[in-house]
């Protein structure tokens, strides 16, 4: 597929559909299906019950009555077809894990639930649905980013302010969603008990060398955990700013870019052609008008607060009951420093006044 910026100066519903972009919700999945074809359906029986499954030491035995290599091939089939790894991904627990208790309701945690579980109870509910909050409120300023490109190329100072304030007004939004992880998540059950069916198989120590896809590889592959890192949505903030991570062999930009081929093929493509549109940034120090750096730094500032924020969680429930565990993150990184690197990144790109 083309990237072109020029995709952007048209009409927003068009741009939405082509990468598949919902305009109240963003890069989540309106409407996620509770069922498949009936090929699948010992997948979903298995994924429905997957919490009583583990509890009563059943699922080895009920998974074997299907056989591996049946499950592996069509999975992998599967994720090819939809241009995923072959591994739960953010998009599969996150944005594709939701429905609404009352379909005329409203999208709050209290109206909402999961589809598919994990042992860890109102814990696994309330980790996968408050990050689901916090993409929907930032994703809400999708909808500007047309406007916010016809203001460079028409060099609209007015228009370009109103899309960034717009913006930074979403991005706080998401920090308050945020903080509804204290209320609905257990420090505990999240690191002692769901994090490990969100980890994955890459730089793992109980499987040094990736997992097998019996009947469809002949080697093991590794593929990173699901993690916040495979969102599109902070990437998209950063490419629209302007900022850039540090580069290098171990970088966070380097990281970052590994995690693109874990969102939706269409949601990638979207980051790409973002790249390709007008600098923002460069519109802004061009002007010099200190109003409009303002508001551009707003910008900066929600992003730095929510990765701040960010590092508060990921210091509650990993580092402080890991111990002396490694301390690692569900995408196989070492969380912390990884994170602060990013959050001083992006803080060194506020415009001086």
């Amino acid at each position: 597929m083309a990237h072109n910026a020029t995709d952007f100066m048209g009409n927003s519903q068009e741009i939405f559909e082509k990468y598949h972009i919902d305009k109240e919700l963003g890069f989540a999945l309106p409407k996620p299906l509770e069922e498949l074809p009936s090929p699948y359906d010992e997948w979903i029986s298995i994924a429905k019950n997957l919490p009583e499954l583990i509890e009563k030491n059943k699922l080895r035995e009920r998974v074997d009555q299907v056989l591996p290599k049946n499950i592996a091939v069509p999975y992998c089939e599967l994720s090819e077809k939809l241009g995923l790894p072959p591994i739960l991904v953010y998009a599969d627990c996150v944005l594709a894990n939701w429905k609404k208790k009352d379909p005329s309701g409203p999208m709050t945690y209290e109206n909402m639930d999961v589809l598919f579980w994990f042992p860890g109870g109102d814990c696994c509910k309330g980790f996968f649905l408050v990050s689901l909050l916090v993409e929907i409120a930032a994703a809400s300023a999708i909808k500007v980013i047309p406007d916010l490109f016809k203001a460079v190329k028409n060099e609209d100072q007015n228009a370009l302010q109103k899309a960034l304030r717009y913006i930074a007004s979403s991005l706080k939004q998401a920090r308050k969603e945020f903080e509804k992880m204290h209320k609905y998540v257990d420090p505990n059950t999240f690191y002692n008990v769901l994090r490990i069916y969100l980890s994955g198989w890459k730089n793992s120590s109980k499987l040094p060398k990736g997992l097998k896809y019996e009947g469809f590889s002949d080697t093991p592959r590794e593929y990173a955990g699901g993690s916040a890192a495979q969102s599109s949505i902070f990437q998209c903030f950063d490419v629209l700013l302007g900022i850039q991570q540090k580069s290098g062999e171990e970088s966070a930009a380097r990281f970052l870019q590994e995690m693109r081929k874990y969102m939706p093929p269409a949601h990638r493509e979207f980051l790409l052609s973002l790249e390709s549109g007008p600098s923002v940034r460069e519109f802004v120090l061009s002007k010099g008008d200190t109003e409009l750096q303002a508001d551009y730094n707003e910008c900066v500032k929600a992003m730095v607060s929510l990765r701040n924020y960010h590092l508060e969680i990921v210091s509650k429930y990993i580092v402080r009951p890991s111990c002396q565990q490694d301390n690692k993150g569900t995408g196989g990184t070492d969380l912390m420093t990884f994170l602060k690197s990013v959050r001083d990144t992006t803080k060194s790109f506020q415009l001086e006044k």
